[in-house]
């Protein structure tokens, strides 16, 4: 199997060493979770294991070498993190989500993001963040007696009320509440940002009061305190000096009774990189390659500290949301269609690497369904807690839906099969389609088979959404995981639209696949009649400035009965 396996079908046995050949796969998602007050009878008296995710951003499925040949293959090597696959786990269908607070926001929560209003990028100034009634995965493990701990890009708010110290974590370090890009708008240097009117004083003074330009840290109770001005010269050093920080921690509370939960997010890959002045040049590549050597020094360090410090520490590093591939050459790659902010599989599959020693097999690859969202459930039940039931309640006392699953059994080797089925593909508010996995044969127990169907087309994060009317498109990822063909009839659907499915398909009907469909269509449905989903507050979305002139009665519901939002910026 050379290239990207499909979704889910895998060789037999299921799992072989890692480096026996290329990796072959599509991302998904190990995280682990947990959920506040639910403790399970184990390990009543022994330490549980230490937790730590290393989140990075915009960081593409093929950039690291344990991913085909990616790494040194293009040539920016990635020696600590190669190592980190080999002592651990290579997922190649780890799911994030397609945008980067979305991303986050399904890892914090362990929800699907509209459910909490973070399924839109949060701009700065917005409205939009966090909010107190969400529990979060910090909030579970501190109550379960962990220390936690937060450095990096945040991305859920802006504001102090949805600071990670208000959620949960009981320090933070290096806060930084956007991605990359925010920081260096008012950079006039000579070739970047050029045109920006810092010789306008009323703009910049309106400019620095919308957005949140500090790098902060803070502990729980306290209000937090501004360390620093985060600009494009400092982006260069941010992620080393937030390793250290992590370093330091690991070594402060290794020794500690109580285990600890870290949570570190890489201000890199997200363009625009700026590389370490030491790591400039390093490539000969560019910004990006050199960048990402620079990151992959920096888990390499983290993971030494663990190494000697922590063993007993289960690692996750993977990023929020697919490579962003406009952004070329400063961007990730990626083999799948598609890109961050597209419904195809480039915008949602990541590299998920998995690291427990003795506990997760070393070296292999897993095949199936993994996600951002399980990792509440899944890290509860290997550090011996009980995950939440999916019917919950908030912080507010209020019913809600958790979607985190538990899939600590697929990850220690105990089953064959992911606990994960099925997926559904929100991007925004845009409801874009589902993917259900089905096996069963007993004579041939390893196979998997992954069915998507898409309501949307799009294959860029700007570009049109073209809604694919009453019949979608349908992929079989094991088949096809660059999502060439839809085979949902028989050479009917490619041509539909102008960002319909380049190949041709010339098989069979497969109109029976919506048997599969819909049951998680149904159960998501069910779920949000039940349990709505927070109320997003209009202004996060460039579009909800713009006015109905089809309805003058309310052609701006936005301003009707409520002050002019005070927001800026965009992207992701």
């Amino acid at each position: 199997m050379n290239g990207p396996v499909g979704s889910g079908s895998q060789p037999h046995p299921p799992r072989r060493p890692i480096f026996q050949s290329l990796l072959s796969g599509v991302v998904v998602s190990i995280l682990f979770a947990a959920s506040p007050g639910l403790v399970g009878p184990a390990q009543a008296q022994e330490k549980r294991p230490n937790i730590v995710m290393l989140m990075t951003d915009d960081t593409g499925w093929n950039d690291f070498g344990a991913y085909s040949g990616g790494g040194a293959g293009l040539g920016h090597p990635t020696p600590n993190i190669d190592q980190m696959a080999k002592e651990g786990a290579v997922f190649t269908n780890w799911y994030g989500q397609a945008s980067c607070t979305a991303g986050r926001a399904s890892f914090i929560t362990g929800r699907i993001p509209i459910r909490s209003a973070l399924s839109i990028v949060v701009a700065p100034g917005d409205e939009n963040r966090l909010r107190k009634e969400t529990p979060t995965i910090a909030e579970f493990f501190r109550k379960n007696g962990y220390t936690t701990y937060f450095s990096g890009k945040w991305h859920l708010g802006d504001k102090p009320d949805a600071y990670p110290t208000e959620h949960g974590f009981d320090e933070m370090k290096h806060f930084a509440a956007y991605y990359a890009g925010v920081y260096s708008y008012n950079d006039t240097s000579k070739w970047f940002h050029p045109w920006f009117p810092s010789y306008n004083p009323e703009y910049n003074k309106m400019y620095d009061d919308i957005v949140n330009l500090g790098e902060w840290e803070g502990v729980a109770g306290k209000p937090a305190k501004m360390v620093g001005t985060i600009s494009y010269d400092t982006l260069a050093t941010f992620d080393i000096r937030q390793t250290e920080s992590a370093v330091a921690y690991i070594k402060q509370h290794a020794k500690s009774k109580k285990p600890f939960f870290m949570d570190v997010n890489f201000i890199k890959m997200h363009n625009p990189t700026n590389a370490a002045p030491e790591f400039r040049g390093r490539s000969h590549l560019g910004d990006y390659s050199d960048s990402l050597m620079e990151m992959d020094t920096d888990i390499g360090r983290i993971m030494d500290a663990i190494r000697a410090e922590a063993p007993d520490t289960i690692v996750i590093l993977t990023a929020d949301n697919g490579a962003w591939l406009d952004a070329y050459p400063d961007a990730g790659t990626t083999p799948f269609r598609g890109e961050k902010g597209s419904p195809f599989e480039g915008g949602w599959r990541v590299p998920g690497i998995m690291w427990w020693p003795n506990k997760i097999p070393a070296g292999v690859q897993y095949y199936e369904m993994m996600s951002h969202i399980d990792a509440w459930a899944t890290l509860a039940a290997m550090a011996g807690l009980k995950p939440p039931p999916h019917e919950w309640v908030g912080n507010d006392g209020k019913g809600i839906y958790f979607d985190s699953i538990d899939n600590s059994a697929y990850i220690l080797g105990n089953e064959p099969h992911s606990a994960r089925k099925s997926w559904i593909y929100i991007d925004g508010e845009n409801f874009e389609g589902a993917r259900a996995d089905i096996g069963g044969d007993p004579k041939e127990p390893w196979v998997n088979i992954a069915w998507k169907y898409l309501y949307t087309a799009k294959d860029s994060w700007l570009g049109v959404e073209a809604n694919l009317g009453s019949i979608g498109a349908l992929y079989n990822l094991t088949m096809d995981p660059y999502e060439k063909y839809d085979m949902v009839f028989n050479g009917a659907a490619p041509y539909r639209v102008l960002s319909s499915s380049p190949g041709k398909y010339a098989g069979e009907d497969n109109g029976w696949v919506l048997s599969l469909i819909y049951p998680p269509i149904l159960d998501f449905d069910k779920s949000i009649m039940k349990y709505p989903n927070i109320k997003r507050f209009p202004g996060g979305a460039s579009t909800d400035l713009v006015p109905n002139l089809q309805h003058p009665e309310n052609p701006v519901p936005l301003l009707k009965d409520q002050p002019e939002p005070h927001i800026g910026g965009g992207g992701g």
